[in-house]
Protein backbone atom coordinates (compact mmCIF):
# COMPACT_ATOMS: atom_id res chain seq x y z
CA UNK A 1 0.00 0.00 0.00
CA UNK A 2 1.48 3.31 -1.00
CA UNK A 3 2.46 5.88 1.74
CA UNK A 4 1.45 9.22 1.71
CA UNK A 5 4.88 10.84 0.36
CA UNK A 6 4.91 7.97 -2.45
CA UNK A 7 0.99 9.15 -3.43
CA UNK A 8 2.49 12.91 -2.92
CA UNK A 9 5.32 12.17 -5.21
CA UNK A 10 2.78 10.03 -7.73
CA UNK A 11 0.84 13.19 -8.03
CA UNK A 12 3.46 15.75 -8.34
CA UNK A 13 4.88 13.22 -11.40
CA UNK A 14 1.25 13.60 -12.91
CA UNK A 15 1.64 17.12 -12.28
CA UNK A 16 4.69 17.67 -14.27
CA UNK A 17 3.38 15.85 -17.00
CA UNK A 18 0.96 17.41 -17.55
CA UNK A 19 2.79 20.76 -17.81
CA UNK A 20 4.88 19.72 -20.01
CA UNK A 21 2.40 17.59 -22.48
CA UNK A 22 -0.04 21.58 -22.15
CA UNK A 23 3.14 23.26 -23.59
CA UNK A 24 4.08 21.23 -26.37
CA UNK A 25 0.25 20.80 -27.46
CA UNK A 26 0.26 24.59 -26.74
CA UNK A 27 3.34 25.55 -29.01
CA UNK A 28 2.44 22.92 -31.51
CA UNK A 29 -1.02 23.98 -32.63
CA UNK A 30 -1.65 27.49 -31.33
CA UNK A 31 0.04 29.68 -34.22
CA UNK A 32 1.36 33.34 -33.63
CA UNK A 33 -1.73 35.69 -34.57
CA UNK A 34 -1.02 39.34 -35.58
CA UNK A 35 -3.58 41.37 -34.04
CA UNK A 36 -4.76 45.07 -32.93
CA UNK A 37 -7.57 46.22 -31.45
CA UNK A 38 -7.10 49.88 -30.28
CA UNK A 39 -9.46 52.10 -32.09
CA UNK A 40 -6.94 54.83 -31.19
CA UNK A 41 -4.84 53.65 -33.89
CA UNK A 42 -7.44 54.15 -36.45
CA UNK A 43 -6.87 51.17 -38.11
CA UNK A 44 -7.14 47.83 -36.83
CA UNK A 45 -5.96 43.93 -38.28
CA UNK A 46 -6.28 40.29 -37.22
CA UNK A 47 -4.07 38.12 -39.44
CA UNK A 48 -2.86 34.36 -38.47
CA UNK A 49 -0.67 32.54 -40.33
CA UNK A 50 -0.25 28.89 -41.52
CA UNK A 51 3.29 27.74 -41.49
CA UNK A 52 2.72 24.97 -44.45
CA UNK A 53 1.64 25.22 -47.80
CA UNK A 54 1.25 21.86 -50.12
CA UNK A 55 3.62 21.57 -53.08
CA UNK A 56 1.82 22.44 -56.24
CA UNK A 57 -1.06 24.89 -54.78
CA UNK A 58 -0.61 28.38 -54.21
CA UNK A 59 -1.06 29.79 -50.38
CA UNK A 60 -3.97 32.20 -49.63
CA UNK A 61 -3.28 34.56 -47.48
CA UNK A 62 -5.93 36.51 -45.64
CA UNK A 63 -6.55 39.04 -43.37
CA UNK A 64 -9.03 41.53 -41.51
CA UNK A 65 -8.15 44.92 -42.14
CA UNK A 66 -11.06 47.64 -41.04
CA UNK A 67 -10.97 51.99 -39.99
CA UNK A 68 -11.87 52.86 -36.89
CA UNK A 69 -13.61 56.07 -38.29
CA UNK A 70 -15.76 57.07 -41.52
CA UNK A 71 -12.83 55.78 -44.10
CA UNK A 72 -12.37 53.09 -46.37
CA UNK A 73 -9.77 50.40 -46.93
CA UNK A 74 -8.79 51.72 -50.28
CA UNK A 75 -5.29 49.75 -51.07
CA UNK A 76 -3.95 46.29 -49.20
CA UNK A 77 -1.22 44.63 -51.02
CA UNK A 78 0.96 41.62 -49.89
CA UNK A 79 4.31 41.60 -50.23
CA UNK A 80 5.86 38.44 -50.74
CA UNK A 81 9.64 36.76 -51.49
CA UNK A 82 12.14 33.90 -51.00
CA UNK A 83 13.13 33.53 -48.05
CA UNK A 84 17.19 34.76 -48.25
CA UNK A 85 16.53 37.04 -51.45
CA UNK A 86 16.60 40.29 -51.16
CA UNK A 87 13.40 41.89 -53.25
CA UNK A 88 9.58 41.42 -52.29
CA UNK A 89 7.48 41.36 -54.99
CA UNK A 90 4.08 42.69 -54.82
CA UNK A 91 0.60 41.49 -55.28
CA UNK A 92 -3.02 43.40 -55.05
CA UNK A 93 -5.16 41.89 -52.25
CA UNK A 94 -8.71 41.44 -52.96
CA UNK A 95 -11.59 42.23 -50.76
CA UNK A 96 -13.39 39.49 -50.13
CA UNK A 97 -17.30 40.00 -50.26
CA UNK A 98 -18.50 43.70 -48.74
CA UNK A 99 -16.72 42.49 -45.48
CA UNK A 100 -13.47 43.21 -43.82
CA UNK A 101 -11.84 40.66 -45.57
CA UNK A 102 -8.47 40.92 -47.48
CA UNK A 103 -6.86 38.10 -49.57
CA UNK A 104 -3.97 37.32 -51.88
CA UNK A 105 -2.07 33.76 -53.07
CA UNK A 106 1.50 33.33 -52.90
CA UNK A 107 2.71 31.25 -55.91
CA UNK A 108 3.51 27.85 -55.33
CA UNK A 109 7.29 27.23 -54.87
CA UNK A 110 9.82 23.79 -54.62
CA UNK A 111 9.22 21.56 -51.91
CA UNK A 112 11.03 22.94 -49.07
CA UNK A 113 11.43 26.01 -49.72
CA UNK A 114 10.24 29.04 -47.32
CA UNK A 115 8.03 32.56 -48.24
CA UNK A 116 7.97 35.16 -46.10
CA UNK A 117 5.90 37.99 -46.57
CA UNK A 118 3.96 40.67 -45.15
CA UNK A 119 0.77 43.42 -45.60
CA UNK A 120 0.53 46.64 -46.16
CA UNK A 121 -2.75 48.39 -46.05
CA UNK A 122 -3.95 52.14 -46.46
CA UNK A 123 -7.33 53.87 -45.35
CA UNK A 124 -9.14 56.46 -47.40
CA UNK A 125 -7.65 59.14 -45.01
CA UNK A 126 -4.09 58.17 -46.30
CA UNK A 127 -2.91 56.19 -43.25
CA UNK A 128 -0.78 53.48 -43.88
CA UNK A 129 -0.40 50.34 -41.37
CA UNK A 130 1.99 47.30 -41.77
CA UNK A 131 0.95 43.79 -40.84
CA UNK A 132 2.86 42.71 -38.76
CA UNK A 133 3.89 45.96 -37.45
CA UNK A 134 7.74 47.53 -38.29
CA UNK A 135 7.74 45.17 -41.29
CA UNK A 136 10.07 44.69 -43.51
CA UNK A 137 12.43 45.18 -40.91
CA UNK A 138 10.94 43.01 -38.40
CA UNK A 139 10.56 39.07 -38.22
CA UNK A 140 8.26 38.04 -40.84
CA UNK A 141 5.64 35.08 -41.12
CA UNK A 142 6.61 32.71 -43.06
CA UNK A 143 5.16 29.87 -45.12
CA UNK A 144 6.99 26.53 -46.09
CA UNK A 145 6.23 24.45 -48.77
CA UNK A 146 6.06 20.54 -48.28
CA UNK A 147 4.71 17.04 -49.64
CA UNK A 148 1.87 15.08 -47.61
CA UNK A 149 3.02 12.86 -45.44
CA UNK A 150 1.22 9.49 -44.82
CA UNK A 151 -0.58 9.67 -41.70
CA UNK A 152 0.24 6.36 -40.42
CA UNK A 153 3.47 7.39 -40.27
CA UNK A 154 2.96 10.28 -38.31
CA UNK A 155 1.01 8.66 -35.68
CA UNK A 156 3.76 5.97 -35.32
CA UNK A 157 5.78 8.84 -34.83
CA UNK A 158 3.76 10.33 -31.98
CA UNK A 159 3.11 7.77 -30.66
CA UNK A 160 7.16 7.26 -30.07
CA UNK A 161 7.28 10.01 -28.59
CA UNK A 162 4.78 9.46 -26.15
CA UNK A 163 5.94 6.59 -25.02
CA UNK A 164 9.52 8.24 -24.31
CA UNK A 165 7.73 10.60 -22.51
CA UNK A 166 5.95 7.88 -20.57
CA UNK A 167 9.39 6.00 -19.35
CA UNK A 168 10.73 9.75 -18.52
CA UNK A 169 7.69 10.04 -15.72
CA UNK A 170 8.27 7.06 -14.25
CA UNK A 171 11.81 7.69 -13.90
CA UNK A 172 10.63 10.84 -12.48
CA UNK A 173 8.44 9.27 -10.03
CA UNK A 174 11.87 7.22 -9.10
CA UNK A 175 13.67 10.04 -9.04
CA UNK A 176 11.55 11.90 -6.38
CA UNK A 177 11.63 8.82 -4.24
CA UNK A 178 15.36 8.86 -4.14
CA UNK A 179 15.52 13.10 -3.45
CA UNK A 180 13.47 13.40 -1.13
CA UNK A 181 11.86 9.49 -0.02
CA UNK A 182 14.05 8.82 2.66
CA UNK A 183 15.06 5.52 1.75
CA UNK A 184 17.61 2.99 3.15
CA UNK A 185 20.71 2.29 0.90
CA UNK A 186 19.22 -0.97 -0.51
CA UNK A 187 16.41 0.62 -1.58
CA UNK A 188 17.96 3.28 -2.96
CA UNK A 189 19.77 1.36 -5.21
CA UNK A 190 16.76 -0.62 -6.03
CA UNK A 191 14.55 2.50 -6.89
CA UNK A 192 17.74 3.85 -8.50
CA UNK A 193 18.04 1.05 -10.68
CA UNK A 194 13.92 1.53 -11.78
CA UNK A 195 14.75 4.94 -13.12
CA UNK A 196 17.60 3.33 -14.43
CA UNK A 197 15.50 0.60 -17.03
CA UNK A 198 12.34 3.74 -17.66
CA UNK A 199 15.07 6.20 -19.02
CA UNK A 200 17.19 3.63 -20.96
CA UNK A 201 14.00 1.95 -22.56
CA UNK A 202 12.86 5.89 -22.73
CA UNK A 203 15.96 6.61 -24.35
CA UNK A 204 16.20 3.33 -27.17
CA UNK A 205 12.29 5.16 -28.11
CA UNK A 206 13.51 8.74 -28.43
CA UNK A 207 16.42 7.37 -30.26
CA UNK A 208 14.44 5.57 -32.97
CA UNK A 209 11.36 7.70 -33.19
CA UNK A 210 13.46 11.25 -32.80
CA UNK A 211 16.23 10.57 -35.22
CA UNK A 212 15.94 8.23 -38.46
CA UNK A 213 11.95 8.64 -38.20
CA UNK A 214 12.18 11.72 -37.68
CA UNK A 215 14.46 11.68 -40.73
CA UNK A 216 12.52 10.12 -43.18
CA UNK A 217 9.42 12.51 -41.97
CA UNK A 218 11.46 15.54 -42.74
CA UNK A 219 13.22 14.20 -45.89
CA UNK A 220 9.83 13.30 -47.46
CA UNK A 221 8.25 16.12 -46.39
CA UNK A 222 10.23 19.06 -47.09
CA UNK A 223 13.29 17.05 -49.56
CA UNK A 224 16.77 16.47 -48.79
CA UNK A 225 17.83 19.74 -47.31
CA UNK A 226 18.68 20.00 -43.67
CA UNK A 227 17.10 16.92 -43.13
CA UNK A 228 18.79 16.43 -39.80
CA UNK A 229 19.40 20.24 -38.39
CA UNK A 230 20.27 20.52 -34.62
CA UNK A 231 22.34 23.61 -33.70
CA UNK A 232 24.78 24.69 -34.21
CA UNK A 233 24.50 22.87 -37.89
CA UNK A 234 21.40 23.81 -38.15
CA UNK A 235 18.16 26.09 -36.91
CA UNK A 236 15.69 23.30 -36.19
CA UNK A 237 13.87 23.23 -32.88
CA UNK A 238 13.06 19.53 -32.44
CA UNK A 239 16.03 18.38 -33.90
CA UNK A 240 18.22 20.35 -31.39
CA UNK A 241 15.88 19.25 -28.55
CA UNK A 242 16.07 15.77 -29.78
CA UNK A 243 19.89 16.00 -29.84
CA UNK A 244 20.19 17.14 -26.48
CA UNK A 245 18.27 15.59 -24.75
CA UNK A 246 19.37 12.11 -26.25
CA UNK A 247 23.20 13.23 -25.05
CA UNK A 248 22.03 14.18 -21.86
CA UNK A 249 20.31 11.20 -20.69
CA UNK A 250 22.77 8.87 -22.47
CA UNK A 251 25.65 10.68 -20.77
CA UNK A 252 23.64 9.92 -17.73
CA UNK A 253 23.17 6.07 -18.54
CA UNK A 254 26.67 5.37 -19.36
CA UNK A 255 27.68 7.06 -15.80
CA UNK A 256 25.45 4.78 -13.87
CA UNK A 257 25.67 1.63 -16.37
CA UNK A 258 26.25 -0.26 -12.62
CA UNK A 259 22.74 0.19 -12.46
CA UNK A 260 21.70 -1.74 -15.56
CA UNK A 261 20.80 -4.84 -13.40
CA UNK A 262 20.24 -4.72 -9.81
CA UNK A 263 22.30 -6.42 -7.73
CA UNK A 264 22.45 -5.64 -3.46
CA UNK A 265 25.92 -7.27 -3.35
CA UNK A 266 27.52 -6.05 -6.25
CA UNK A 267 30.69 -4.47 -4.59
CA UNK A 268 31.72 -2.18 -7.71
CA UNK A 269 31.48 1.64 -6.28
CA UNK A 270 29.48 3.94 -8.49
CA UNK A 271 30.59 7.24 -10.16
CA UNK A 272 28.03 9.02 -7.91
CA UNK A 273 25.32 8.35 -5.50
CA UNK A 274 22.28 7.51 -6.24
CA UNK A 275 20.40 10.34 -4.69
CA UNK A 276 23.12 12.12 -7.60
CA UNK A 277 21.39 10.29 -10.12
CA UNK A 278 18.03 11.04 -8.76
CA UNK A 279 18.91 14.72 -9.04
CA UNK A 280 19.93 14.17 -12.30
CA UNK A 281 16.87 12.60 -13.42
CA UNK A 282 14.96 16.06 -12.47
CA UNK A 283 17.60 17.67 -14.00
CA UNK A 284 16.57 16.20 -17.55
CA UNK A 285 12.81 16.40 -16.63
CA UNK A 286 13.34 20.25 -16.15
CA UNK A 287 15.59 20.21 -18.99
CA UNK A 288 12.71 18.42 -21.59
CA UNK A 289 9.72 20.73 -19.61
CA UNK A 290 11.90 24.31 -20.71
CA UNK A 291 12.95 23.04 -23.96
CA UNK A 292 8.99 21.97 -24.78
CA UNK A 293 8.14 25.55 -23.46
CA UNK A 294 9.89 26.87 -26.31
CA UNK A 295 7.51 28.37 -28.62
CA UNK A 296 7.21 27.53 -32.07
CA UNK A 297 6.97 30.71 -33.42
CA UNK A 298 10.32 31.77 -32.52
CA UNK A 299 11.98 29.35 -34.00
CA UNK A 300 12.43 28.41 -37.68
CA UNK A 301 11.25 25.12 -39.08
Amino acid sequence: MPTNRQSLFTALTVLIAGIIFLFGFHNSVSPRVYAKFNPEEMIGFRHKPEKYASVGQGHLVNAEIWSYRDALIVRSELHYRIKGEPLFQGKMMERISSGVWYAAEIPTQPKGETSEYYITAIDSAGLPISIPENAPETQLPTVRWKSDLNLWVVLFHLVLLIGAGIYLMHALYYALLLVFGGLGDLAQKATASRAHAAIRWGWVIMLVGGVPLAIYITGSCFGQQEIWAPWPFGNSLNDSRTLYLLLFFGIMLLLRWDLFRFSPTRPTPPRFSNRTFGWLVLAGALFTLLSYAIPYTRVYR
